[in-house]
Parts: C-alpha cells; sequence; structure tokens
C-alpha cells in the first residue's frame, strides 16, 4: 500500500506550481489562484517542525507579492508543533477533501468511445473549459499548468454524437502512482456512467505506463463521485484540509 508521503510526494509532482519557495521539506506554492494544491504552503515532513510560527509567517507573508491570500494544506504530514501554531495564530480551517487510492491490476480497458490526448493538445483543453466553464485568463493559468509537468500525462474525453465533450479528465504518471485530476461530466449527463467508464480508461492507460497504484483527490462534500470512486475499488486513506489567516498579517 502507498504510504501518505508516496501520495503526498505524487500529488507534488504531478500537479506543479509556476511558482514556489521551498523551506526545508516546506514548499510554499503560488499559481495565480487556480486550485487549492498550486497555491498554498505544503508540509512534506512531520519531522520538520522547528520554528514553525515563525516560519509559517515568513512564507505567509509571501502571498501577497503574489497578489494571493495565504493558504495552508494540512494533511498527515503536517507536525503537531506545525498544526499548533495554526491554531495560536487563528487560522481558520475550510474545504476538507479525501485522498483515495488503489492498486492497479488487471483493467478493463479503454472504452471505445474515449479519446486520449496529449494533455496540453487544443482538443482536450476546449473540452475541459466547456466542460468546467473556464473563463479566458483560468483556461490560461490551467494550460499552463499542464504544460509544466513533466511526467507521463493524458487528457481523456468522452464525446457525445454530436460532438460536443460529454466527460473528461487528467491522468498522470509518476513514480509509479498515475494521479487523476478535473474529472468532470457535463450536468446534462450525469447518472449515465460516463465517469466509470473515463476512470476505467484512465485506469488502462495508467497501467500501460508503468502505474502500479492509482490516487486522487475528491472534496469531502462530493458524495456522488466518492461512491463512484469506492465502486472502482478505490479505497480511503487520508483526508486533508486548508487553513487561512484570520488575523491582518504583517507584510
Amino acid at each position: 500500500m502507498l504510504s501518505v508521503a508516496e501520495i503526498e510526494d505524487a500529488a507534488l509532482i504531478s500537479w506543479p506550481a509556476l511558482d514556489s519557495l521551498s523551506d526545508g521539506r516546506w514548499v510554499a506554492r503560488y499559481t495565480r489562484g487556480f486550485s487549492g494544491r498550486a497555491n498554498s504552503i505544503w508540509c512534506l515532513d512531520p519531522a520538520d517542525d522547528d520554528n514553525a510560527a515563525q516560519r509559517i509567517a515568513r512564507l505567509a507573508a509571501t502571498y501577497a507579492e503574489h497578489d494571493l491570500p495565504p493558504l495552508f494544506r494540512v494533511t498527515p504530514l503536517t507536525g503537531r508543533n506545525t498544526l499548533a501554531a495554526l491554531e495560536a495564530e487563528a487560522w481558520e480551517k475550510t474545504d476538507t477533501s479525501l485522498v483515495l487510492s488503489t492498486p492497479v491490476g488487471e483493467t478493463a480497458g479503454f472504452d471505445p468511445a474515449a479519446r486520449l490526448f496529449d494533455a496540453t493538445d487544443p482538443a482536450f483543453l476546449a473540452a475541459q473549459a466547456a466542460l468546467q466553464g473556464f473563463a479566458s485568463a483560468t483556461l490560461e493559468t490551467f494550460t499552463a499548468i499542464l504544460g509544466a509537468i513533466r511526467s507521463p500525462a493524458c487528457g481523456i474525453v468522452l464525446f457525445a454524437d454530436d460532438g460536443a465533450p460529454a466527460a473528461s479528465l487528467l491522468c498522470v504518471q509518476t513514480g509509479g502512482v498515475v494521479m487523476f485530476y478535473d474529472v468532470v461530466t457535463a450536468a446534462s449527463r450525469r447518472g449515465e456512467g460516463l465517469g466509470r467508464r473515463m476512470m476505467a480508461s484512465g485506469l488502462s492507460w495508467g497501467a500501460e505506463n508503468g502505474a502500479a497504484h492509482a490516487a486522487l483527490q475528491v472534496q469531502g462534500s462530493n458524495s456522488p463521485a466518492i461512491g463512484l470512486y469506492l465502486a472502482l475499488g478505490f479505497t480511503f486513506r487520508y483526508p486533508y484540509h486548508y487553513r487561512r489567516p484570520t488575523k491582518v498579517l504583517p507584510q
């Protein structure tokens, strides 16, 4: 079974930030506000926990330089001193997500209707933009993130008979783990099993590209998606959440 550290390392690599600042095993990430994962402070080793209050303050102050609000991502790798410092400075909890994983064994193969694209292919980007309702600036940032991925990556789209995208996802393989992102189905097509078909194709792509495990992150309130992933054999591994300051921070 994958460790928390292995999943977190895979998540960090497979979803790159456009800019970052490291402090030991902490990293502050900045990406124009697109996704909490790419715009928050991460801890990657609970033992790297000294001088937590000072380090939080120093890294939090850097977000103003990027016109972003500071955000701290709390996982099982966040040390006790760090969590205590966040509590002491009244950083409030928000946005809980769940991490699930599964071994990648024998797969069902690719769905006949699935089309596979390079992650930066304009057709895949257009499908994601249409399904997620991206504004032009958001699409520009999304495109930049995908262009920064240095691991094998694939965009999968299921198209409707009229040529419109019906469902889509992104998969990235790093270190033997295939990570899934931006799993989305058109609102008018939900409940038709498209998510299951896409995920089956994504797992097949992962198996063909050297993945022994798969992992993903899903909002804790997204019960339909969680039910789908559990039905596909994923199991719950750990939660994470974000903290944001409630006090005015020194510049």
